[in-house]
């Protein structure tokens, strides 16, 4: 899709420089995308549903003096006033990634896209080691603070991890046959960099303790990697993180970006940023309240394999990635292919060579559009067939030339932007469509999303309330497209709160006003233990549905053919023993991925898994195409058992005086009931299926944290650590004896097993806690209907007045009714 910027709709008048009384650009009043979510026969409807909440929740609270308050009505009273404060809780993540040195530009289109100078810093704070993950949340009604802080640090274990990581990056540029000649300028310049920035991170951990010293981290001889492990791992744990820090978050509030700013700098400098893992800014954004959540992720080229992992880790989770750089580096396919998408690359390698990791939604973000050179731009975009005719550029000089001889300053100034911004324009339709034409067949469904933007021309003219020129700067089309990710989310998530959640308060409360029958011991009991026995042993532990369709699928496969894949990998291995030996230490040195001018980049640990990837890939597609029909099946017994319940209930009632009505009451929770049912399982189905494809990835991508190479790293290491007589010999068989050792696949299996099984567990808790809450909540409403209590309490009112009032509320909750029903028709006409 090709996002441009019309210029041709901008005036000269428009460009004039406003003056000190110009109101800001307010974001408020942008248009949203064009979806469904966004338009305004909806928001009136979903704003139709807010009031009735409202009027729910009043008419509830006037019952205070007339009824004694129970449970029920408690119950009624809280969601009342959840629904009354209805926010999406469905959320959209997107990774703002940046290449090396394209930090500073990374913030300022955090600032830009949020519409709040300043909050995400643009000044330099270090190398990309020091880097730590920042989310940029909505507030919501628990923040009342203009601005609210939550530093999550890393947990004992994943401390330890980042600590070996550190002291390896460090100790590698020490390592036997670094400093040969068969070493390549290269690798020689990134080990020095890699060890450099380990440096940094270890001296800022641990810079308090006197002892500690660089000679000291150079200790080669045998078993000081695992004395000077254990010593620093027990540094580590007497860091006094600052006061407010509880359960490994540390919160706190700010009334200013600067505030904001000087409280989370805390944790990015001295001997905390080695091991803070998130910090989550809550504020008031326009562009978050649709559920975009702005995740601006470490550098790319940050080089502690713990800290790359957990930026993998996080990578996969999000649900789309912008790719951030300089506009005059995306011109050309190279430069893009080597900066661009070096990430993706990197994290995913097999799955971009092969699809370019089609299933990751990705958007390039060129920055910096108002950078120019009116000569070269003119020379490159203005001619015959070019975009910008001769004729055009030359009028528009000569009314410029005019202008500066009458001395009309405010007019000639007038005249050059408008020359810049034929010139910006032409350069953005043709970066974009180059960028797009690159890459149709490696971005989903053959589009790239490019979007061409000015952060220096947002900031200068949302201040100035310079609106052509503010939607000149490419900010809030992408702003845009930002609401776009999240509108279906939204819309969904809306309409349960309108079908479901709003109509069953209603529905709940008239029903607790009503006269009751008896005997609703017997019914709830029977319903539960009907229902619990019908539905719930579904997600039991021993039901095959769920742990052999998914579990065992994979594992009987795996089991078979951890052979034939060890036999394949060791074939792919053999060859490497006829690399020079200086080369195969580079491998060694760099965790079997490497590449030389000859034979290019070669991924080992890519080899090893050749055979296992090709064999399981069949067998994933088959897991995740039965995701879909596992749950259809859930949520058909589900809806049955409800069908049931009706039926049950109605046959019960049918010798009671009044029947009829009831009978209704209750069929009317039903639907309700079922419809919430299906919002919260079909949630519970895209986060169990992203959860599974990110598993594939763990089995079948060589990248940061997966299977094989975090078995083959461990070996890696011993490798290189080997010097002397024999040493090339002694590295071939640590890493060809690690690959036939019966261990590495089956080890991978397990690694696969203990996932998939952590995560089928996650599942049943998850399904079992939602469906025990549609029993509550369908055992609450049977209640209702049949509990004496409210005629008591009425019995117990000794003033008609009283017992009028009653009546009267009653009534204008069957009103509400009335207009929840009207709002669930006009939903389905929106559908139709």
């Amino acid at each position: 899709m090709t996002h441009r910027n019309r210029t041709s709709d901008v005036s000269i008048a428009s460009d004039l420089e406003e003056g000190p009384t110009a109101n800001p650009y307010d974001v408020r009043n942008e248009r949203g995308p064009v979806h469904r979510f966004f338009t305004a026969e909806f928001q009136s409807t979903l704003q139709a549903g807010l009031g009735i909440a409202k009027d729910t929740l009043a008419e509830l609270e006037g019952l205070d003096g007339l009824v004694q308050s129970d449970r029920d009505l408690e119950r009624l009273l809280s969601d009342a006033k959840e629904l009354c404060a209805f926010q999406g809780t469905d959320t959209k993540t997107i990774a703002v990634l940046g290449d090396s040195g394209e930090g500073r530009r990374k913030s300022s289109l955090i600032n830009s896209l949020l519409h709040f100078p300043g909050i995400a810093k643009t000044g330099d704070i270090g190398s990309a080691c020091t880097s730590v993950v920042t989310e940029y949340w909505q507030k919501t009604r628990e923040h009342t603070a203009p601005i609210t802080i939550e530093v999550e640090h890393l947990s004992g274990s994943a401390t330890e991890d980042v600590i070996k990581e550190l002291l390896w990056s460090y100790r590698q540029l020490y390592l036997p046959g670094v400093e040969d000649e068969g070493t390549s300028a290269e690798d020689y310049a990134r080990y020095q960099r890699e060890s450099a920035q380990a440096w940094s991170a270890l001296e800022a951990a641990f810079k308090h303790k006197p002892e500690f010293k660089e000679e000291m981290l150079r200790d080669m001889s045998e078993g000081a990697m695992e004395r000077l492990t254990e010593q620093l791992i027990g540094w580590s744990r007497e860091i006094e993180w600052p006061d407010g820090t509880g359960d490994g978050v540390w919160r706190s509030t700010a009334n200013t970006a600067e505030e904001c700013a000087r409280k989370t700098a805390v944790f990015m400098q001295d001997r905390y940023w080695p091991f803070t893992k998130v910090i989550r800014v809550y504020l008031n954004a326009q562009v978050l309240k649709t559920g975009v959540v702005l995740a601006d992720l470490p550098g790319l080229q940050d080089t502690n394999l713990a800290r790359v992992r957990a930026t993998h880790d996080y990578l996969l989770k999000c649900n789309h990635i912008f790719i951030v750089a300089k506009i005059s580096r995306a011109i050309t396919d190279r430069s893009l292919q080597s900066s661009l998408f070096s990430v993706l690359s990197r994290h995913v390698p097999l799955e971009w060579e092969e699809s370019a990791a089609q299933s990751l939604r990705i958007a390039v973000v060129c920055t910096k559009t108002e950078d120019i050179d009116i000569k070269s731009d003119r020379r490159e975009f203005c001619g015959p067939d070019k975009v910008i005719l001769d004729s055009v550029m030359d009028n528009l000089e000569a009314q410029i030339e005019d202008a500066k001889a009458r001395g009309n300053r405010m007019q000639k100034k007038a005249l050059k932007q408008q020359r810049e911004l034929l010139l910006i324009n032409a350069r953005n339709a043709h970066v974009t469509s180059g960028l797009q034409a690159a890459y149709a067949t490696k971005a989903p469904g053959g589009r790239l999303d490019v979007f061409c933007v000015s952060n220096k021309w947002y900031d200068k003219y949302s201040r100035k309330g310079n609106r052509e020129l503010v939607q000149a700067s490419g900010i809030p089309a992408l702003r845009q497209f930002c609401h776009s990710l999240a509108a279906d989310a939204q819309l969904r998530e809306a309409i349960h709160f309108l079908r479901s959640r709003v109509f069953t308060l209603v529905n709940s409360a008239e029903l607790w006003m009503d006269v009751f029958v008896a005997a609703i011991n017997t019914l709830v009991a029977d319903f539960r233990s009907c229902f619990v026995e019908q539905v719930l042993n579904i997600i039991g532990t021993d039901d095959p549905l769920m742990t052999e369709g998914f579990s065992l699928m994979l594992n009987k496969f795996a089991d078979n053919r951890h052979q034939t894949w060890e036999k394949a990998a060791h074939a792919e291995a053999k060859p490497w023993r006829d690399v020079w030996s200086t080369q195969y230490d580079a491998w060694c040195r760099n965790n079997g991925y490497h590449c030389t001018p000859k034979r290019g980049r070669v991924d080992w640990n890519a080899k090893i898994i050749w055979k296992l990837r090709a064999e399981l890939d069949f067998q994933w597609d088959i897991v995740q195409e039965e995701i879909r029909s596992v749950f259809d099946e859930l949520l058909a017994t589900v809806s049955e058992q409800f069908g049931a319940l009706d039926t049950a209930v109605s046959t019960i009632l049918s010798t009671t005086d009044g029947s009829s009505e009831f009978c209704t009451q209750l069929s009317a929770i039903v639907g309700p009931r079922i419809e919430s049912m299906k919002y919260r399982l079909t949630r519970a189905q895209e986060k169990f299926a992203r959860d599974v494809k990110q598993i594939r990835r763990y089995a079948s991508e060589p990248s940061h944290g997966s299977y094989i190479l975090d078995a083959m790293i461990p070996a890696y290491r011993v490798a290189s650590n080997q010097y002397g007589t024999g040493k090339n010999k002694r590295q071939i068989d640590i890493i060809e004896n690690r690959i036939t050792d019966g261990v590495l696949f089956p080890g991978a299996a397990i690694a696969l097993q203990d996932r998939i099984d952590a995560l089928l567990q996650q599942l049943k808790t998850t399904l079992t806690s939602t469906l025990a809450q549609a029993v509550e909540d369908v055992a609450t409403d049977l209640r209702f209907v049949l509990s004496t209590l409210v005629e008591i309490q009425r019995n117990d009112v000794g003033h008609e007045a009283e017992r009028t009032r009653l009546a009267e509320v009653r009534e204008r909750l069957g009103m509400l009714k009335v207009r929840a029903e009207d709002v669930c028709r006009a939903l389905s006409s929106e559908e139709s």
